[in-house]
């Protein structure tokens, strides 16, 4: 029988945050982890998804982007994103997938 992480690391500060969602899986050893990219931890085997968060903490990111809803001119609505970090825009419309501009990121955000 496989110890709780918590009590077979006692120096490891539990639960450890990680960058990607974390996975359960059984090895054909019979052993099983929990598993968020480079970060492995050997769980019992009776652990449970719901288990996971006690041993590997996933925070999902926040978006780095404001985003706007804006009404092209044949009714039809487009996303329109202004990145915070570089400033870029970008809109879900055909033209500026063609043409890398459109006025829907004028609209959405008026310079």
């Amino acid at each position: 029988m496989v110890l709780d992480p918590i009590e077979r690391y006692p120096w490891i500060n539990f639960p450890l945050e990680v960058k990607q969602n974390p996975v359960l899986s059984t090895m054909p050893s019979g052993k099983r982890w929990a598993i968020a990219g480079n970060t492995w931890v050997e769980v019992p085997l009776e652990a449970t998804r719901e288990d996971l968060p006690k041993w590997l903490l996933y925070k999902r990111p926040t978006p780095s982007y404001e985003e706007v809803k804006v009404e092209g001119s044949k009714g039809n609505i487009y996303t329109v994103r202004k990145h915070t970090e570089t400033g870029k825009l970008s809109c879900s419309c055909p033209a500026h997938k063609y043409r890398g501009k459109c006025k829907h990121t004028k609209i959405a955000f008026e310079n």
